[in-house]
């Protein structure tokens, strides 16, 4: 589809706590071998949009690190294209440091690409989806942008301060409001954008006149609201997984443990692409016990694993006992260690103590580097 340009948007996302500090959410490791902005660059990859664009906010490094040169997710790699764009001079600028003026700065990759059709979305909702048919109604609607939403029974607990969209019969999104949890059925908008070039310029230029803070969603609200914009909606109905906390990012790892669940997000005809390392299979020593779990390749288990998911590179001694717990790449843990309800970041090493438990609903989390 080369008339259509994928922007992958990592502004405007939701805090992790210590777990986004050094990264953005797009970059912070899911399921122990994935990114969670593999999901949305795995759907413009399925979709056939293969150019490309990812907006980072901060930690460009760790943007760079996971998608090195992107040819994974770019079927044609002759005309296709995988770019990262940060604004450095807004980088310390806060709330002024937007997705559009990251698209402000490096617009000429939007001009250079000629795209007829601008496709945005964000890395924290996970789903699979196939742009194209969205897309092909976009374009017989006659509508300027459509916006992706999913209908939900469970809106006073879930899905908060997103946008819940107030939409007409014929699809046309009459009202955006930020979701206090007032009702229970609501529109939630998933923050997937499809936009006619023309349209896409105007909300850049829009931004500008109401206020340079805005960025795409919340410009996209102000043309709702006031009607400055033909908006329409695209119902999502599948299985929708959103990281919007840290709670969030830990009850959903631990529920798609379970195939039942795995198997609404992943398909056998809809890969999710992940960038791929040289390393080894896992090894398994003698006493190693491992069920129900996630474990990546280079991992070395000994110990008793369950319940849990384990990156790459991750060490469990003998005798150490590991339980609903997320272990980050790198991570040590040591002979007859005990956890349990823990969340320990990249190349924790614990050796000394030994007993570390959290609670189901109060994960004890391990920052990065820590040695305990």
């Amino acid at each position: 589809m080369n008339k259509v340009l994928g922007i992958c948007n990592l502004h405007d996302s939701p805090s992790l706590g210590q777990l986004t500090k050094n990264r953005p959410v797009g970059a912070l490791s899911f399921l122990s071998r994935y990114a969670l902005m593999d999901f949305t660059l795995s759907n413009f990859s399925n979709s056939e949009i293969d150019k490309i664009l990812v907006l980072t906010e901060n930690n460009l490094s760790a943007v760079f690190n996971h998608t090195k040169q992107g040819y994974v997710w770019i079927n044609n790699t002759r005309t296709g294209f995988l770019r990262i764009a940060m604004n450095e001079k807004l980088i310390e600028s806060g709330k002024f440091n937007t997705d559009i003026a990251n698209i402000d700065t490096h617009y000429s990759i939007i001009e250079d690409s000629k795209p007829e059709i601008i496709v945005v979305a964000p890395s924290f909702f996970l789903y699979s989806f196939d742009f194209r048919k969205a897309i092909e109604d976009h374009e017989e609607s006659g509508a300027e942008i459509t916006c992706l939403y999913i209908k939900t029974e469970i809106g006073d607990r879930d899905y908060l301060n997103c946008d819940s969209l107030e939409i007409e019969n014929n699809g046309v999104i009459t009202h955006s409001r930020t979701n206090v949890g007032e009702k229970k059925k609501q529109n939630i908008s998933l923050e997937a954008f499809i936009f006619t070039r023309d349209a896409f310029d105007k909300v850049l230029a829009m931004s500008h006149k109401v206020s340079e803070m805005y960025g795409i969603r919340k410009t996209v609200s102000y043309a709702i609201n006031r009607h400055r914009l033909i908006v329409r909606g695209y119902e999502f109905d599948g299985y929708v997984v959103p990281i919007l906390s840290f709670n969030h990012y830990v009850n959903k790892s631990f529920e798609l443990l379970a195939y039942e669940n795995r198997q609404k997000l992943f398909f056998d005809d809809w890969p999710i692409y992940t960038t791929t390392h040289n390393t080894p299979p896992a090894l398994y020593g003698p006493k190693a016990f491992v069920k129900n779990s996630f474990v990546a390749n280079g991992s070395v288990i000994k110990g008793h694993v369950e319940n849990s998911i384990i990156s790459r590179d991750v060490i469990i001694e003998e005798g150490a006992n590991v339980q609903n717990c997320i272990i980050f790449t790198l991570s040590h843990i040591g002979k007859d260690s005990d956890l349990e309800y823990v969340v320990a970041d990249k190349n924790v090493k614990v050796s000394v103590v030994k007993k570390l438990k959290g609670q189901k609903d109060d994960v004890l989390f391990i920052r990065q580097g820590a040695k305990i």
